[in-house]
């Protein structure tokens, strides 16, 4: 079939053919069956009209296409589509599946009789001059450019390792009859913010596509391997082009080779199957060990639901229909002499299966839909399409899925696949609400979001997983880890990450052990040296790169910061401060900052320590007996004014030399200048990353616990992404605060834990008996579970030996044998 000539522009709003009204004075119930019968007589010859196309333009299976995603399929049908991403629900607990299951059936339910609606979920194969030539880092930054050179290298390299190298999609697309678009627009937008809704309730991350968004997804399924324009503006007057232009193919041929079950569009070998015939009982992974296989493909599932009379008296007809049998079968019998209780099975079973179906109806809440399953696979060779339907027809007969080729109905079956809301096929069965939701979409799930960092390979596809924080509702996050387990190997990959694929942002580590330094340095960073013997300052009185913030707010925020400060200072560990002594601090704290504010100066601790002095409640003395040692002596490097700051774009707070009860102290000191460095980074509209090692340390008393809780909770609205990492979990998870701050970050890394942690993060984040599989104590180093939103994906990584892996790694012997060789510190 040669391409037909294009048509004239003009896919405007209102251009639709309108239906006429029905006629007045009639019921409201005879006006419905009239409307409805016109709509059903008009798609009807509309139907026969590409049946008979003689034309590519006429076969292709819509009308038109708006911007927004609104498509006139038929005369008189409007439908949207929406992308929804994928959960973990095939690894997930029995309960968590429920959830989803219970959730399914009510989306399923929320669709009336006077819609439809389509589920398709199709793996679209990776351009093949993609694959191993893909720039994931911009290599053009003379400091960072040769990391980014090799790492690029060796993502191309683990991508060829793909399995299937498939990206997959899922798309809901819903249609209703209307007279003409206007009238459908408030219509599809109704349904489409009920389908938000219901599919963001069990995590799914939800997208309207619009006319562009929506002729890719069908150039993907009839041109694959070929891009589709998605300049919106090539569709004008003066160009003559409609939105079916831009999709169409050239040619397709609907007998190749003399063959009526298959098609040949512009070369490539195409074939559409129905579902069949069903067993007894299906599975919740009927349909995602289809779509797992690791070919491309497609599954189109059409809905058309019932209205409940309507149903419950449908049944009830076939009820009697099949009584009326068995009498006739009966009175046979008797004639014969047979014993008329023997009936046939299949009648027996028929009467069985209508009555549960009724009583379903009737008192389970169930719905009656029209239901056909459809699937599609290509290929460049005949042969190559013969196996891969082998493929997917062995897969469904393992789940009671009997699939047939469409003889001679190939382009119905290519319209009803493509995400139209338009069944041209009709082949189909009825079936209830919970029988087409245990047909669950989601399959093994992964994750490569479009601007992300690379965090290992898919365990089980071997697919790059590729995770974008910022797009995370709550980028906050931890990795928690065994020693040994790769867990500081991940954090350093991932600061690589960041620092190649966001150059405009800010990178900040607390490095309690000095291992951050070997990635800091090397890619322009600096680093910062807290110690007896070191010349850094850091003033927790500093209210450096604030100064334009309220007085009453910036005072407000720095109490509490002492408070953690005054908290870290005692050795009751969990008892909090007496009531006496917050009163004391909090007064002390402004009468510094009003004193030096006299004399045209920041406060240091000193001025902190003669104001506590100074005060008459005995209470007093004891705190500032606390804060003695940070003001006098050898450790009184952080009574100074600040001499370091933070306008390095990456830096590495070293807090190596820093005694144990020091360090937090430290830590806490860091943060107050990393929240100031916050405030500015955000009016410049930068993000701010932080990374804190051994973050349990701030979880030692309830007023540094408070603080964090504050810090972490502010940090969001400021841009700031951070990132605790602990070995020691349960002691972390033994705070309710700390708990409930993992529960509000959307990422978490977990690599191998012990039996006590394991179940600590399985208890918290309702792990299964699967996903604890994943960081129980056969977990190899680098492998894992990553959490990310509703993703959660297993890990593993086999990071090649080269000048990354020298930076990322924390190899003891390893480590020592490349200082020996470079002959630096460390060096025997």
């Amino acid at each position: 079939m040669s391409r037909a000539r294009k048509e004239a522009s003009g896919e405007g709003r209102g251009r639709g053919p309108r239906l006429r009204l029905a006629g007045r004075g009639k019921s409201v119930g005879q006006r419905m069956r009239e409307q409805d019968r016109e709509l059903a007589d008009a798609t009807a010859e509309q139907r026969r009209r590409r049946h008979a196309a003689r034309g590519v333009y006429d076969a292709i299976g819509f009308e038109s296409m708006w911007a927004d995603g609104i498509c006139e399929v038929e005369r008189g049908l409007f439908s949207q589509t929406v992308a929804f991403s994928d959960i973990s629900y095939q690894s997930a607990r029995k309960e968590a599946q429920e959830a989803v299951f219970s959730a399914w059936c009510q989306l399923l339910d929320g669709f009336g009789a006077d819609s439809s609606v389509q589920l398709s979920i199709t793996n679209t194969p990776i351009p093949a001059e993609e694959i191993g030539s893909r720039s994931f880092f911009d290599e053009s930054d003379p400091v960072t450019g040769r990391f980014a050179a090799e790492y690029n290298r060796i993502l191309n390299d683990k991508m060829r390792e793909g399995i299937s190298n498939l990206v997959r999609t899922r798309h809901l697309t819903y249609a209703v009859g209307a007279r003409d678009v206007e009238s459908a627009v408030p219509r599809l937008a109704r349904i489409r913010g009920e389908v938000t809704q219901a599919l963001q309730r069990v995590r799914c991350e939800v997208e309207p596509l619009d006319g562009p968004a929506r002729l890719e997804a069908m150039g993907a399924l009839i041109r694959p391997g070929r891009r589709i324009p998605t300049d919106w503006s090539l569709l004008a007057a003066h160009t003559g082009l409609r939105a079916k232009d831009l999709v169409c193919p050239g040619c397709i041929e609907t007998k190749p080779g003399g063959s009526a079950s298959k098609l040949r569009i512009d070369g490539t070998w195409c074939q559409a199957l129905v579902f069949r015939s069903f067993g007894s009982e299906l599975m919740d992974r009927c349909i995602a060990e289809i779509v797992d296989l690791p070919i491309p493909l497609s599954v189109s599932i059409h809905v058309q639901g019932m209205d409940k009379a309507r149903a419950v008296s449908f049944v009830k007809q076939r009820l009697a229909w099949m009584d009326k049998e068995i009498i006739d079968e009966q009175r046979a019998a008797v004639k014969r002499g047979y014993d008329y209780t023997i009936l046939p099975s299949e009648l027996r079973y028929s009467k069985e299966e209508a009555e549960d179906l009724l009583d379903d109806l009737q008192n389970k809440n169930q719905r009656l839909f029209r239901y056909t399953g459809l699937a599609w696979a290509y290929a460049d060779t005949e042969a190559e399409l013969d196996e891969r339907v082998l493929q997917i027809t062995r897969a469904a007969r393992s789940n009671s899925i009997e699939l047939e080729a469409l003889d001679y109905r190939q382009r119905e079956g290519m319209n009803s696949i493509l995400p139209l809301g338009n069944n041209h096929v009709d082949v189909g069965r009825f079936m209830t609400t919970a029988e087409i939701a245990v047909q669950m979409p989601f399959a093994t799930q992964e994750l490569n979001q479009e601007g992300g960092g690379y965090y290992g390979q898919n365990k089980e596809s071997s697919n790059l997983v590729i995770c974008n924080r910022k797009r995370l509702a709550s980028p906050m996050g931890y990795v928690a880890g065994k020693p040994g387990s790769g867990k500081s190997f991940s954090v350093k990959r991932e600061i690589e990450n960041t620092i190649l694929a966001y150059p405009d942002d800010q990178v900040i580590v607390f490095d309690p052990a000095g291992e951050y330094s070997s990635v800091v340095v090397p890619n322009g960073g600096t680093c910062i040296r807290l110690g007896p013997d070191s010349d850094a300052h850091l003033n927790p009185f500093d209210l450096a790169d604030v100064e334009g913030h309220a007085t009453a707010s910036q005072r407000a925020f720095k109490i509490d910061a002492f408070l953690a400060l005054s908290g870290a200072t005692m050795a009751e560990g969990r008892q909090g401060l007496p009531e006496a002594d917050k009163s004391i601090i909090s007064r002390c704290v402004e009468d510094a900052y009003e004193r030096c504010a006299a004399e045209g100066r920041v406060p240091v601790l000193a001025d902190l320590y003669e104001g506590l002095l100074a005060q008459p409640e005995p209470e007093a003395r004891g705190i500032a007996l606390r804060y003695e040692r940070y003001v006098r002596g050898a450790t009184s490097f952080f009574s100074h004014e600040s001499n370091v700051g933070f306008d390095a774009r990456i830096t590495c707070v070293d807090l190596r030399d820093l005694s144990q009860n020091m360090r937090t102290f430290g830590m806490l000191t860091a943060l107050e200048s990393v929240r100031n460095r916050m405030y500015a980074n955000f009016e410049r509209g930068v993000t701010t990353w932080l990374y804190i090692d051994e973050v349990q340390s701030l979880f030692e008393h309830p007023s540094i616990v408070s603080y964090f809780s504050k810090f972490w909770a502010e940090g969001r609205k400021f841009n700031l992404i951070c990132t605790g990492i602990t070995q020691n979990s349960v002691y972390m998870l033994e705070h309710e605060e700390a708990r409930n701050m993992v529960l509000n970050s959307d990422f978490v890394l977990l690599h191998k834990q012990s039996p006590l942690d394991r179940r600590a993060w399985a208890d918290l984040l309702g792990l299964s008996e699967r996903e604890e599989g994943y960081i129980d104590e056969s977990a190899k180093p680098g492998e894992g579970l990553l959490i990310a939103g509703a993703a959660r994906v297993p890990i593993k990584d086999d990071f090649p030996r080269g000048q990354l892996y020298d930076l990322f790694n924390t190899k003891p012997d390893e480590v020592a044998e490349l200082k020996r060789a470079s002959g630096g510190r460390g060096a025997r």
